[in-house]
């Protein structure tokens, strides 16, 4: 666990050092408040329901930019062969940077609890609800990272990274040609309140698939 954490606490010094993550999080926050004052003050919702929809979409258009540079700014460095030459195994660099990436999830969400603010008290929303809501959002949120990790490790070019990782969310969402896969299709349920085994499930697996070739692309790698 000690090259996890050391891994990790690279990526998130990185992350602070870099211009992009503060980009990513003040675009995030300004959407989601911008989307939260439209549908509780201009449609009189006191409800998150929308709100979550609007942050699921935003997030999806964001992700790509966080998870780009997580093994491509390594290969553009030229530090990657410095990193698989480490004693680490692939899982834990894998598992370093991920969670670093999850980090910065976590703090893009926690800035969004002062939304609920007004909302407690001009209305009364369910709170069961909205904390469905936050579990489905940070699930779908982690497993978009893990698949964009895995775009990442493919290739030296951040803008390609990106672009892959997006046109591949965007299939997800389209539920008509995937059905079962889509990552909005299990998020709606969040939102309605319900935290159903069958979508948490959805989120882990796709996001463990996502990491575990991610790993086994660093060990062919080596």
């Amino acid at each position: 666990m000690s090259g996890t954490l050391a891994v990790y606490q690279k990526e998130l010094s990185t992350y602070f050092r870099s211009p992009i993550a503060y980009y990513v999080v003040a675009v995030f926050l300004l959407g989601t408040g911008y989307f939260f004052l439209y549908n509780i003050f201009l449609t009189g919702e006191a409800t998150m329901a929308e709100t979550f929809q609007n942050m699921g979409v935003l997030l999806l258009t964001l992700i790509p930019v966080v998870s780009m540079r997580l093994f491509s700014a390594e290969y553009s460095a030229r530090t990657m062969e410095l990193l698989l030459a480490l004693p680490l195994k692939p899982w834990q660099i894998v598992l370093g940077k991920y969670f670093g990436a999850v980090t910065m999830l976590l703090l893009m969400t926690v800035g969004t609890l002062i939304d609920l603010v007004p909302l407690y008290l001009f209305g009364t929303p369910e709170t069961t609800t909205v904390l469905s809501g936050y579990v489905g959002f940070v699930l779908l949120g982690m497993a978009c990272l893990a698949v964009g990790q895995f775009f990442s490790s493919l290739t030296q070019n951040q803008i390609v990274a990106a672009l892959i990782t997006a046109s591949v969310l965007l299939g997800y969402v389209l539920r008509s040609l995937f059905g079962y896969l889509s990552f909005a299709l299990h998020f709606a349920d969040f939102i309605r309140g319900l935290v159903r085994t069958e979508a948490v499930t959805f989120y882990l697996v796709v996001g463990a698939i996502a990491l575990t070739l991610n790993a086994s692309y660093l060990q062919w790698r080596r």
